[in-house]
């Protein structure tokens, strides 16, 4: 099955959109300072990071199913992450530990905006993983 256009470029613009306000997020991080463990460094670098456009390469390179899938569970695992550390667990990294200055207000709406791209990243994947499947099983055999 090929997904339309517009399907891609949807999950691309998701993936991009991610990246660019997680990276005013790292930004945010280095100047408050908000350091993190080195294996919350190591799975913000392979989940968030360089999952998403794995995914997306998949996508673009006719692997629909194994793209959607790891576009879905990069971005759910990210989701949880994030939504843990920022908000639920007291820790340096939640949202209210942040200290006022010129970076508190960078460090919240990115960690917001990176929470709503991950959930629509991990939506999308989903979807099109689902809507693949049903399509691969509906189809009729040659």
């Amino acid at each position: 099955m090929t997904l339309a256009r517009r399907d891609r470029r949807l999950a691309a613009l998701l993936v991009v959109v991610h990246a660019v306000v997680s990276g005013i997020h790292g930004v945010a991080h280095a100047e408050l300072p908000v350091a993190l463990a080195a294996w919350q460094e190591a799975f913000v670098l392979l989940v968030p990071t360089l999952a998403p456009f794995a995914g997306l390469a998949l996508l673009y390179r006719g692997r629909e199913r194994a793209g959607a899938a790891l576009l879905a569970a990069s971005m759910a695992a990210a989701l949880l992450f994030g939504l843990t550390f920022h908000y639920l667990v007291p820790n340096p990294d939640n949202v209210a530990s942040i200290p006022a200055g010129p970076w508190h207000p960078h460090f919240t709406w990115t960690a917001a905006a990176i929470a709503l791209t991950e959930f629509g990243g991990a939506a999308l994947g989903a979807w099109l993983w689902v809507r693949d499947g049903v399509r691969d099983s509906t189809a009729t055999p040659a």
